[in-house]
């Protein structure tokens, strides 16, 4: 069998023959029964705490609104629309740019429950990640790469390290707790706070890496940017023919809600509440599918349970 295994994975393909030999455990018939019902229905829990965790995640861009009194209208691009010769004049050519929606949503905006700002008020610092050369070693520099960036978190199960020798190549392309960092390209616009795991890691170029102050919360800046709403606005920035992208006058741009403090951390607080319970119904799914297979193992190898 290891020599089937070996030859699907060089050529991701396995024949008719391979197939033949594959053993399979042969319990009597009641047992078989008793094992495609124990998997069905863990499969089946596992497909309820999903959805579950889902409905939560699905939850938070609503909540955000609701919050802030923005009403999200009804959008749609249209197939002919009339722009002002004004308006295009030392701007953007492209037609997607001045598709109506857009102006829609910066006016759902404005008709919110607080006053809007730019966020290059509240922007410290602001630059793009390192571009180096992708040799990786198993220990050094922890690297975060845009697969590492979530919305509203970061994701440190598989980070790469640089050499120590690059520390002075990369520069000032660290990330320290607290700084926030947004995808440039690709999946543009996805934000999350750097954790205190994540502090003095260097980070790619296909982010930015932004600090802001403490009249606002960093919290608070990351899940509105991640909100649908703002994505939709940040998918009208994109430059670039072959793979869009943003840039730091894009970001430094972005309009943001103002409530207080206080109604900020409220909001960031249900947040991380309804994120974390998400992410515990899914450890939670993906146990029951682990312990279903140990039951098994257990009748299939050791008799009975």
């Amino acid at each position: 069998m290891p020599e089937v295994f070996n030859r699907a994975s060089s050529s991701f393909s396995i024949c008719f023959n391979e197939l033949k030999k594959i053993i399979i455990p042969l319990s009597p018939l009641p047992i078989q029964t008793q094992i495609v019902d124990i998997m069905r229905f863990a499969y089946n829990q596992k497909k309820e705490k999903e959805a579950e965790a889902q409905k939560l995640l699905d939850s938070i861009d609503g909540y955000v609104l609701d919050e802030l009194g923005i009403k999200l209208p009804e959008v749609e691009d249209k197939m002919c629309f009339v722009v002002d010769s004004e308006e295009v004049r030392d701007n953007r050519a492209d037609a997607y740019y001045y598709q109506p929606k857009f102006e829609e949503l910066a006016k759902a905006i404005e008709r919110g429950r607080y006053g809007i700002e730019k966020l290059k008020k509240f922007i410290t610092k602001i630059h793009y990640g390192v571009s180096i050369k992708n040799v990786y070693v198993d220990e050094g520099i922890p690297l975060l790469r845009i697969l590492n960036l979530k919305p509203n978190k970061i994701d440190l199960t598989a980070v790469v390290n640089l050499e120590e020798s690059k520390r002075k190549e990369i520069g000032n392309g660290f990330v320290y707790e607290g700084d926030l960092l947004i995808s440039r390209s690709g999946s543009v616009g996805i934000v999350a706070v750097v954790p205190k795991e994540a502090d003095g890691f260097a980070f790619g170029s296909f982010m930015i890496k932004f600090c802001i102050n403490d009249e606002i919360s960093k919290e608070y800046v990351s899940l509105w940017l991640n909100n649908y709403f703002t994505k939709l606005l940040t998918e009208r920035e994109k430059i670039g023919a072959i793979q869009g992208n943003i840039t730091i006058s894009t970001i430094e741009n972005f309009q943001i809600p103002l409530p207080s403090l206080e109604v900020q951390n409220k909001i960031a607080d249900e947040v991380k509440r309804r994120i974390s319970e998400a992410e515990r119904l899914k450890a939670e799914a993906n146990k029951i599918i682990e312990e279903a297979k140990k039951k098994v193992e257990k009748i299939i190898f050791g008799g009975m349970i």
